[in-house]
């Protein structure tokens, strides 16, 4: 934050130009992806720069793309909206709606959910990709519309709603379809996601009064007979939202670790290991990705 706007203008021009040599778009994709997700200041001048260098980084049809798209053209003014509309190719019509994007991909979680989870020697049963592509889009997107709106609008009315409906089915019929649990699993990891946008907004006791619902609802997962995928979720979203109350998050992973009988994956290990150092009272953020 101490460097002048045009020496940040020079490395990031240095960069994306290093990743245009080595013809890694990914590399690229992410840049921007962290540049608006992070607001950082004057963000749309530097995705400006972006497409003068490598236009190529936004051909890409992912639906992250899109949403660094969308974010993008509701940040830039002017001048820099101009030119980005023509390195990018906009049409002249008003931009998408983010709230209608986000709703958007929430259906498609809920109506198109991978059939089974993939097995990672790190994170255990984890989310496809694909499915990590819709979480990390609509991050982005609640990301640009900030904390308030995103608990009141998506936590509250929708992603919770969701849990809700869940649990009450597998309480009248006693069993779950594997698509219903990576959808719940993708919620899960979504609301942990999610939860670090009023960390960083200073909003500790509406996160932490989210993460003791998710810490009750891990402690009861055996017992409740939850699948492993969405129990490594739950765990995952605790640790996303760790510093809300450090030392009780600790307190829920410890409790439903002593009475699951499935082998720990590595992630949740060096998680717990990372807790057990952060001294008494300190807000450690610990992120799994």
């Amino acid at each position: 934050m101490s460097l002048s706007h045009n020496y940040i203008q020079s490395l990031c021009r240095v960069y994306v130009g290093i990743c245009h040599q080595l013809g890694d778009l990914e590399k690229a994709r992410l840049f921007c992806y962290t540049l608006l997700k992070e607001d950082f200041p004057r963000s749309d001048q530097l995705i400006l720069f972006i497409a003068n260098i490598w236009s190529e980084v936004f051909s890409s049809e992912s639906v992250i793309n899109k949403a660094i798209q969308l974010v993008a053209r509701q940040r830039a003014k002017g001048d820099v909206l101009k030119c980005l509309k023509t390195y990018l190719n906009w049409e002249e019509s008003a931009p998408g709606d983010i709230s209608m994007m986000i709703s958007s991909l929430l259906w498609a979680i809920q109506l198109c959910p991978q059939m089974e989870f993939q097995l990672s020697e790190k994170y255990g049963e984890d989310l496809k990709e694909n499915t990590w592509q819709y979480v990390f889009a609509i991050d982005l997107l609640c990301s640009y519309q900030k904390w308030c709106w995103t608990h009141d609008n998506i936590i509250s009315k929708e992603l919770w709603p969701i849990m809700d409906n869940w649990i009450k089915n597998r309480s009248g019929s006693g069993s779950t379809s594997s698509s219903s649990n990576i959808i719940i699993a993708t919620v899960l990891r979504l609301i942990g996601h999610l939860g670090q946008i009023g960390l960083r907004e200073g909003f500790f006791p509406a996160v932490e009064n989210i993460s003791s619902v998710i810490g009750v609802f891990l402690q009861h997962a055996k017992e409740k007979d939850v699948a492993w995928g969405v129990q490594l979720a739950a765990a995952y979203a605790l640790f996303d939202l760790g510093p809300s109350n450090p030392s009780k998050i600790l307190e829920a992973i410890h409790a439903w670790k002593a009475v699951t009988s499935i082998s720990l994956p590595s992630a949740i290990v060096l998680q717990i290991s990372m807790s057990l150092d952060t001294t008494a009272g300190e807000k450690q953020q610990c992120l799994v990705y």
